[in-house]
């Protein structure tokens, strides 16, 4: 796949470990097999773009918007948000590309809490290590293409295990249902004849 990788520049600036981090996310996707756009976050530093011309910013926005149509997903790093990254994902979400947020835990912008319902895949992390080992699963269930809408319905008490498992995994209730699922399609011998 193709990756349109964004992040901080700033946070890279203040905190070089930053900078590092957003190496190795770069690194361990195009170790997975994929292309990643990411120059403009890895060479590029805040000093150079506060003080580039007017032309250079036109031309810089018209590359970012051709990147992200070419990109089958938006990878924003975003424990330090800012609005030119809001801008790219909102970009991305509005031509229906998936994007996958990755934060520090506890550091995903509450704007996009309410984005769960659309292509938007959270990765929350406490090491950079476990952030590099989700990326290869997240990854897998963008890969399975557009998600369809499923609705059913079912008792209060197992919308209320729903609510308790998504705030004690902190992950949203749709990704513990299709691991669930995921898990029985591998171990039930039948479906794999019939397939």
């Amino acid at each position: 796949m193709k990756i349109y990788f964004t992040a901080s520049l700033s946070a890279k600036q203040k905190d070089p470990a930053m900078g590092e981090i957003y190496k190795e996310i770069v690194d361990r996707l195009e170790q997975l097999g994929h292309s990643v756009i990411a120059d403009h976050v890895l060479k590029l530093d805040l000093d150079f773009v506060e003080n580039v011309d007017d032309e250079y910013r036109v031309n810089y926005y018209r590359e970012m918007i051709k990147n992200i149509n070419e990109a089958d997903v938006v990878f924003a790093e975003m424990t330090y948000s800012s609005s030119s990254i809001g801008h790219e994902v909102t970009l991305a979400l509005e031509k229906n590309k998936s994007v996958i947020i990755a934060t520090r835990k506890g550091e995903i912008p509450q704007i996009f809490k309410a984005l769960k319902e659309q292509q938007v895949y959270f990765i929350e992390y406490e090491t950079v290590n476990g952030l590099l080992g989700q990326l290869e699963e997240e990854l897998e269930l963008v890969k399975e293409g557009e998600d369809i809408r499923f609705n059913f319905l079912i008792p209060p008490t197992m919308v209320d295990y729903l609510e308790w498992i998504s705030k004690q995994r902190r992950i949203p209730k749709s990704v513990f249902l299709r691991n669930l699922v995921r898990r029985e399609m591998e171990k039930d011998e039948e479906y794999g004849v019939k397939k």
